[in-house]
């Protein structure tokens, strides 16, 4: 049996602000994955209807973004069968959101938060896709 070459996960960006996506890019580069970024819930809508999603994948999107909130993404990629891990950022959560947003799948990150929780999460969110365990 031949074994096929890894893929390397992708992780979609989906932040209104330049500096978040780009923090958020450079922590996900550091990590050696693949970066996708999009300013928009609608930019990024527009590329997954366009676009072959292969490999594991895990969105990160800020929950106040214009056009449509990321909770409202979520609702939205799940309508279309395009469900994605995800990770849902926010420096104004609450519990109702945090439950709202588990309940469509994704983990909850509050701001601000050390580049290294989002490394874990990332890491802990594509293990559990590709049926890997981690040791602690």
């Amino acid at each position: 049996m031949v074994n096929e070459p890894e893929q390397i996960p992708t992780i979609f960006i989906v932040d209104d602000e330049p500096a978040i996506r780009n923090a958020f890019s450079l922590i996900v580069q550091s990590m050696n994955y693949q970066v996708k970024c999009f300013s928009s819930a609608i930019e990024f809508l527009d590329y997954i209807d366009s676009h072959t999603i292969q490999g594991p994948v895990c969105l990160i999107t800020d929950l106040q973004i214009p056009e449509m909130s990321g909770i409202e993404l979520l609702e939205q990629l799940n309508s279309l069968g395009k469900v994605f891990p995800a990770i849902l950022t926010t420096g104004h959560g609450d519990k109702a959101l945090k439950y709202k947003s588990e309940k469509l799948g994704a983990t909850f990150l509050e701001k601000p938060f050390r580049p290294a929780k989002l490394q874990n999460m990332i890491t802990t969110i594509l293990n559990q896709v590709s049926g890997k365990t981690t040791e602690t």
